[in-house]
């Protein structure tokens, strides 16, 4: 199952669900007999499974500490063992709070990843690198460092930023293991 992308405009949370791997019958069937479903209906069917509209039960533990919280839910997927969800939380503390008011009620649930993010003026998000990593990184592109052949290399970037090579090296490879980490989980 999986989380239809919506704005809610009248505070329903997570009104639609995508169900795949099953006909439509037995996908109603398993939505009805979840104890926290009041009311599953199909909306619509197609090669990539069906769109139903999900009635929840007015109170569950972790929908009241996300709802309590500001979260937002940017992606849910859930299967035989349970649910993944990116959430976007207004700060660490509304997260935080979350998290306990979750393990207070017995929601079971774990933290794999805690991205900051930070918004730019053209409506975007950057991942946030550190400082000294977001220069280099944007000098190695600008020099040529990333194309093929390359314009640069690491002993020129070392000596324009006036390290070794071995810590420039270090610096690009942390900043794209952060970029790539924070774009690989999103998808």
């Amino acid at each position: 199952m999986e989380l239809e992308r919506v704005v809610p405009l009248n505070g329903r949370v997570m009104p639609y669900l995508w169900v795949t791997g099953v006909d439509t019958d037995e996908g109603l069937r398993r939505l009805r007999a979840d104890p926290d479903v009041v009311e599953s209906r199909a909306l619509a069917e197609g090669r990539d499974g069906l769109l139903a509209g999900i009635d929840w039960h007015d109170s569950h533990p972790l929908l009241d500490a996300l709802s309590g919280a500001g979260a937002t839910c940017l992606r849910g997927v859930g299967g035989p063992e349970g649910w993944q969800f990116s959430l976007r939380f207004p700060t660490r503390d509304c997260l935080a709070t979350c998290y306990r008011e979750c393990s207070e009620d017995g929601v079971d649930l774990t933290v794999d990843r805690i991205h900051a993010t930070s918004w730019s003026a053209e409506g975007g998000h950057d991942t946030v690198l550190t400082d000294v990593q977001r220069e280099t990184l944007t000098t190695a592109l600008e020099r040529g460092y990333f194309s093929v052949p390359r314009s640069t290399t690491l002993q020129d970037l070392a000596t324009e930023f006036d390290v070794s090579d071995t810590a420039i090296s270090q610096r690009i490879r942390r900043g794209v293991a952060r970029l790539l980490a924070a774009e690989l989980s999103e998808g």
